[in-house]
């Protein structure tokens, strides 16, 4: 990684503020109130140190000509204790003010950074929805959690946290600097000497901290595929006796990006320590030229107190710049992380003029078709194919030969190469997205069944389904029976994955929400494979019915499948080159 990568410059940061910052214009108003707040805050810390002052010089150490704020309180309170009550009042006045403002302002600023970082994740969400299978077919499941969840939170440090940091010392500094110039210049400068030196720190070891936590970030993301896959896959795992294996596995990358937070964290101290040693520098260079000045009577002990106070409140936000420039580093490598994706654009896009579809008569044809996975040999050279309204075609072929291709370009996952997939003699390119699949239903190879209940499974077939369209589809699939078998009925929540029903089950509850979505096409993925011989039989019955009166393209090796179909199709050197008729027996074209 180069060093102009590992710096946090203004491009990078303004190019994140300006892809992000929308995100914040809903909370306008609450973050104008926190910014009124933290000018209260501002202001309590600017007077903090007043009434010290006005205690040394009219109190303790009489000053002969005090200044004007401190002889018009003596004037009117005297050098007594009336001095001194008004001075405490003072200090608790500010003490109070101070932390309602802090208050408020915490309060505000933390709703709004909730709120942002959950308007952000849902944009990302629906955004990794929108792409295009390409992006899918590619993308690591763990790397994509990574960046929902750890990613985006740290887009809290930098939208909303560094801001408040910043507009908050910005505004303490400038009424700081004023008043201290005000009332000596000349020390005023001394106690600005080391500023210099401590921004060239911070700029370098800005630069290498951002590098860091980019490669922390990275490691991280790797974590999570490894979880992710060990986790999904623990079948595998356990069957093949693999514990073992995924837990060295998993200790290497959790160990990796152990050192990887370790090395941010090394990097983050070591700043930390130099900025300590240079504002102790400074604080003894102030301190010293202070006292010659009191004694030389240019400034009164109250004066020196002031500022030696002043100065923490002016190398305060030096001193915190260390962990606030980490975690500016860390978020800005993952705004980038964020905006790769967020530039990816779907590879299938509607087009500018797209129609909706309505209810579609169901004939599909491959025109001329050739297509090809990026980077990969063709699969289909000028393919032709024709699927008549209500015909049920099976397609057989080599694994890997491109069956399952044919199915995800009528359903617009790819795009071909060349030539045109028509539905009803209409282009689907001509069509919204949405509307066309409307008008399909799929059952895969391995029923995908969410963590709901069996209804909500069902019903995902089309939203807004009623109970009775739900059983209906049900009873038509053959799932009627087992679900009011179970202890909750309809309102049994599967297992991830439907892992607590069986294979046979969960293929029933599949080919139930393709009933249930009416569709006008329907597209059956291996079915029956992973079933044992009896479930497979039982099933037969259920996908008679699923197909009835609608055009299906039947992608199986299973012989019971083929009873199902009008028509076999071989799939063969990038085209259909055999056809037979449901006895499945193939004869060349």
């Amino acid at each position: 990684m180069s060093r102009r990568s590992d710096r946090v410059e203004p491009r990078a940061l303004w190019r994140l503020f300006r892809r992000m910052g929308p995100h914040l214009g809903p909370h306008r108003r609450k973050l104008i109130l926190g910014g009124l707040a933290m000018i209260g805050v501002a202001a309590s810390e600017v007077f903090r140190p007043w009434p010290l002052k006005i205690v040394f010089d009219g109190i303790l150490i009489p000053q002969a000509e005090p200044d004007s704020v401190t002889a018009s309180l003596i004037a009117s309170f005297g050098a007594g204790n009336g001095l001194l009550a008004v001075s405490v009042i003072a200090i608790l006045l500010f003490a109070l003010v101070g932390g309602a403002a802090a208050y408020v302002q915490s309060y505000l600023i933390a709703a709004v950074g909730q709120k942002v970082v959950a308007a952000i994740r849902l944009d990302l969400y629906c955004h990794i929805q929108r792409l295009s299978h390409s992006f899918h077919d590619t993308a690591s499941t763990g790397e994509i959690i990574a960046r929902l969840t750890g990613d985006v939170r740290l887009m809290r440090d930098l939208l909303i946290d560094a801001v408040v940091f910043f507009a908050a010392r910005f505004l303490v500094i400038l009424s700081t600097l004023a008043i201290m110039a005000l009332m000596n210049w000349r020390l005023t400068l001394v106690a600005l000497i080391i500023l210099p030196a401590l921004w060239l720190l911070t700029r370098h070891f800005g630069n290498r901290i951002k590098g860091a936590a980019r490669q922390q970030r990275k490691k991280e993301g790797m974590i999570a595929v490894v979880m992710t896959e060990g986790i999904s896959a623990i079948n595998v795992v356990k069957g093949f006796a693999r514990e073992a294996y995924e837990e060295d596995r998993f200790a290497r990358q959790n160990s990796s990006s152990a050192e990887a937070g370790v090395q941010t964290t090394r990097l983050a101290a070591h700043m930390d320590r130099i900025n300590q040693v240079l504002l102790a520098l400074g604080t003894s260079v102030v301190l010293w030229y202070g006292v010659i000045l009191v004694r030389a009577g240019t400034i009164s002990p109250g004066d020196l107190l002031v500022f030696t106070a002043y100065l923490s409140t002016l190398y305060k936000p030096v001193r915190k710049m260390a962990s606030m420039t980490s975690r500016i580093a860390k978020a800005t490598a993952s705004g980038e992380r964020l905006l790769e994706i967020f530039d990816l654009q779907p590879d299938v896009a509607e087009r500018p003029d797209a129609v909706e579809a309505g209810r579609l008569m169901g004939e599909v044809a491959l025109d001329g078709v050739s297509f090809a996975y990026p980077d990969t040999p063709m699969v289909l050279e000028k393919a032709d194919l024709t699927i008549s309204r209500g015909e049920v075609v099976a397609l057989l072929g080599p694994s890997g030969i491109g069956k399952s291709s044919v199915a995800k370009l009528i359903m617009r996952f790819y795009d071909p190469v060349a030539g045109q997939v028509t539905i009803d003699g209409t282009d689907i390119r001509d069509f919204t997205l949405d509307s066309l699949r409307q008008n399909i239903a799929v059952v895969l190879q391995e029923a995908v069944l969410f963590a709901a209940t069996i209804r909500e499974n069902i019903a995902y077939g089309r939203i807004g389904a009623t109970e009775d369209d739900i059983i209906a589809a049900a009873r038509a699939a053959g799932a009627d029976a087992f679900i009011r078998a179970l202890p909750q009925g309809y309102d049994t929540i599967v297992g991830e994955r439907g892992e607590t029903l069986s294979g046979g089950q969960r293929q029933r509850i599949a080919i139930a929400r393709a009933i249930l979505r009416d569709a006008p096409i329907l597209i059956l993925d291996e079915p029956l494979t992973g079933l044992d011989a009896a479930t497979a039989r039982a099933l037969m019955a259920e996908l008679r019915t699923a197909t009835r009166g609608r055009t299906v393209l039947l992608i199986t090796h299973d012989p019971q499948c083929l009873s199902l179909a009008d028509r076999v199709l071989h799939l063969e050197k990038g085209g259909f080159v055999a056809a037979t008729g449901p006895a499945g027996i193939a004869r060349p074209a």
